[in-house]
């Protein structure tokens, strides 16, 4: 019986990576599909790019057009965020 709802609880906390790991490719497939159709309904609009990489601790943050800094702002606070959920989830791992 205890054996039963430990193993319970191990499927249960081994399905949340794969729900967030759905969930962002849900979000990523809905994201391309705005841009799509946006760009199909009026294109002739601005673009703007901003993005953040990181080469092991040195950050490389690029963009370009108008509304640049934005971009580059929005790109580090997802940054920020992402590093956030990835030590949780593994601090839940290895404590679990």
């Amino acid at each position: 019986m205890v054996q039963a709802e430990t193993r319970e609880q191990k499927e249960a906390q081994s399905s949340l990576p794969l729900k967030l790991f759905l969930f962002g490719f849900f979000l990523i497939f809905a994201g391309v599909i705005v841009l799509v159709v946006s760009a199909l309904l009026g294109g002739d609009g601005t673009v703007s790019i901003g993005t953040l990489i990181f080469v092991g601790p040195i950050p490389i943050i690029l963009g370009a057009g108008p509304y640049s800094f934005w971009a580059i702002v929005l790109a580090a606070a997802l940054t920020l965020v992402g590093f956030l959920v990835f030590f949780w989830m593994r601090r839940r791992v290895v404590t679990g």
